[in-house]
């Protein structure tokens, strides 16, 4: 059952960077479900974004503004103006191997956004959208624990110095860069105790459907994509833990809304998979398709103990009285039920 005091009231303007994003489009989709009016961010104009919430909620209670650049001075300013809440899921990426292209715009986006809700009176409380590998990159078949507390250094490490092998720096930059993008602001946030409740959601990789065919899909399409025959996502992301977008949408709009959760950092992990689950499912669901390529052979596990999953399952079994995580199969089906699949 959902709590019955909320942060925010409804009809309250929520705040969403990101907003024309797989999962940032998500986010301000269960917003507006719940009855929030929604700001999110863009770096270019996206009319279609406009008509997707128009149709489907009424004009009115969806609107678009303009922050290209994130980490330029007082990005944001403006468009915290009014709002009650933010969501911070946009981020710097743009796959570069050195550390100096991606982490300080990170760092420093993620810092602008709270300087600028600190400003602001109305705002009552902040989300920031992390991700899994701020907490870890899983080893397959490696046995290790991930709590509340922990942070990939080793990440951060490897991108300032260069170590990993060239094709695998831009995975670890973008590691690091999460990393740092949550440590910072979490410092920032405990040394100026500004008025408003922050927590944060880590992400793993996320399945399931896409909102527009203009969007991406970011990991959700990398994994259909094996249904053409495109095993890129195989080659690029080792056996890890999987997350329904709509479930981690869930999470962000109970972290914000929610008084029960106060300073958390919110695992969003439902359940480990790896690419021989995925090539099985997707036969189960086409199983005409003959493009769909062959299992990886001897694939490993992540074994990786997630302690905090369980927290952030029950907050969303609490707040939207939901049974618990989506299943991989469910999600993978409802990816391609939306349409660009078949």
């Amino acid at each position: 059952m959902a709590p019955t005091g909320r942060r925010l009231k409804q009809g309250d303007w929520v705040l969403v960077t990101g907003a024309n994003g797989y999962i940032g489009s998500h986010v301000a989709d269960v917003l507006l479900e719940e009855g929030y009016n929604v700001r999110g961010t863009v770096r270019a104009e996206k009319p279609w974004l406009n008509k997707l919430f128009d149709d489907k909620y009424g004009k009115g209670r969806f609107e678009t503004v303009l922050v290209p650049v994130l980490d330029a001075p007082g990005a944001y300013d403006e468009a915290v103006k009014g709002v009650a809440g933010v969501l911070h899921v946009a981020t710097h990426i743009n796959w570069s191997g050195d550390a100096n292209d991606v982490i300080p715009h990170v760092v420093e986006g993620s810092v602008n956004i709270l300087k600028a809700a600190a400003k602001e009176p109305s705002v009552k409380s902040v989300v920031h959208t992390s991700s899994s590998t701020a907490a870890g990159v899983p080893v397959p078949n490696k046995k290790e624990v991930i709590d509340e507390n922990s942070w990939n250094d080793a990440a951060v490490q490897a991108a300032w110095a260069q170590s990993a092998p060239e094709h695998e720096r831009p995975y670890v930059v973008y590691a690091a860069s999460k990393t740092e993008g949550e440590r910072e602001s979490w410092k920032w946030y405990k040394e100026n105790k500004p008025q408003f409740a922050f927590n944060s959601v880590l992400p793993n990789y996320n399945t399931g459907p896409i909102l527009a065919p203009e969007i991406p899909g970011s990991t959700g399409a990398w994994a259909l994509n094996l249904l053409k025959g495109d095993d890129m996502a195989v080659k690029m992301f080792p056996a890890q833990w999987y997350v329904d977008v709509k479930d981690d949408a869930r999470l962000h709009v109970a972290a914000l809304l929610d008084p029960q959760v106060e300073s958390e950092r919110l695992f969003a992990y439902a359940g480990p998979f790896n690419w021989t689950d995925v090539v099985g499912i997707l036969h189960k669901l086409r199983p005409d398709n003959e493009k769909i390529p062959k299992a990886p052979e001897n694939e490993g596990r992540d074994v990786t103990d997630i302690k905090p999953s369980k927290r952030a399952e029950q907050v969303i079994k609490d707040f939207f009285g939901v049974p618990g995580w989506t299943s991989l199969e469910d999600s993978l089906a409802a990816g391609i039920a939306s349409g660009r699949y078949d």
